[in-house]
């Protein structure tokens, strides 16, 4: 599953997904875990994505992301209980 970015060319499935993952606020290692893959994978991947929608930033890629692309879509191939003790409260 590629996104179609005007003008650029298509983030990978893993690519939309860290992006995903950044605009929540992981950390690479959060990201890396999330993903089961390594932290130089999601440097990897975030160099790409920062490359493909012209950024130089977590930021600005997040924010380009929010603009242009349904985030929601990338993050339904992991499951929710990954990301579940860090944000959901518990009684």
């Amino acid at each position: 599953m590629s996104r179609c970015i005007a003008g650029t060319e298509p983030l990978t499935t893993t690519e939309g997904r860290v992006l995903a993952l950044v605009d929540i606020g992981l950390s690479n290692r959060e990201i890396a875990t999330a993903l089961s893959i390594t932290v130089g994978t999601v440097k990897c991947n975030l160099h790409r994505v920062y490359e493909k929608l012209q950024v130089r930033s977590r930021l600005q890629a997040a924010a380009w992301a929010r603009e242009h692309i349904d985030l929601a879509s990338s993050m339904t191939a992991f499951s929710a209980p990954i990301l579940a003790p860090k944000f959901v409260s518990g009684p």
